[in-house]
């Protein structure tokens, strides 16, 4: 699925939007209705993920742009001025490029997440090209899913995700709209060595089951990179270990922006 990026003209994908109230989320799909108070409960507005711990994980990116303020009514249109020749602002130059990639999801590599769930569910991704002025984004999202052997039923589920976001010539960089305020009961941080700079959340759960979110974002010349890796588990399974999480999120960080860097 491939959309057009900007403003009015072209909806910039939903990004960094603050963490919704409980039982509310954003991003596609949406959440389940918690069944009960004692349900634990982790949302992750970065990436337009939405994962729900100790339910399952809902992992969607949000494929359509733009304010949720009512469109305004056209005013009446005025004379047409006369054709303008200045040219649009180019977009800053830069390490990096979306050039060559039809399919964000080749950007990741799932394979560290067979050790919880392999079945894949459809993958749904967006590439937005550049566009007088904006620099272009891509996102994919990820999900497996398997039978738990506790239970049965396949309650279990890990995914990854990642959104880019390419310098434009009239916004600020993505990475000051994403790297936002954890939620509650989350931690963060900072890791050394990682681009320019850079910032990672984390969030866990043990009710009803097992769960746990890393999301790790770094800006480097003229892209903003973010992974988010969630898994949860049935109860009565193993913990996870949240240094699992963290080792595969910045690896995939670290290999995406290989992936972009122009040759």
């Amino acid at each position: 699925m491939t959309d057009s990026p900007g403003d009015g003209r072209h909806p910039y994908p939903v990004a960094g939007q603050p963490y919704p109230p409980p039982g509310q989320g954003f991003g596609y799909p949406p959440p389940a209705k918690p069944p009960g108070p004692r349900t634990g409960l982790i949302v992750a507005g970065a990436i337009g993920l939405v994962v729900i711990l100790g339910v399952g994980i809902a992992i969607g990116l949000s494929l359509s742009g733009g304010s949720s303020a009512p469109e305004a009514k056209p005013a009446p249109a005025a004379p047409s001025p006369a054709p303008s020749t200045t040219a649009s602002p180019a977009a800053p130059p830069g390490k990096y490029s979306m050039s060559g990639i039809s399919d964000a999801c080749a950007l990741l590599d799932p394979k560290p997440l067979a050790k919880w769930s392999a079945t894949p569910i459809p993958p749904v991704h967006r590439e937005g090209g550049p566009s007088e002025g904006y620099g272009g984004d891509l996102s994919c999202s990820l999900r497996y899913t398997s039978t738990s052997a506790t239970d049965g039923v396949a309650t279990n589920e890990a995914g990854i995700a990642v959104r880019a976001e390419f310098a434009s010539a009239d916004r600020p960089p993505a990475y000051e709209q994403w790297n936002t305020k954890p939620s509650p009961g989350w931690t963060s941080g900072t890791t050394p060595g990682l681009g320019t700079r850079n910032y990672w959340r984390a969030g866990s759960t043990t009710e009803p089951g097992p769960g746990a979110s890393y999301i790790v974002g770094v800006e480097d010349s003229n892209v903003t990179v973010e992974i988010q890796v969630a898994v949860h588990r049935a109860p009565g399974e193993t913990p996870l270990k949240m240094d699992e999480l963290s080792s595969i999120a910045r690896s995939q960080a670290r290999a995406v922006l290989d992936r972009l860097r122009k040759p």
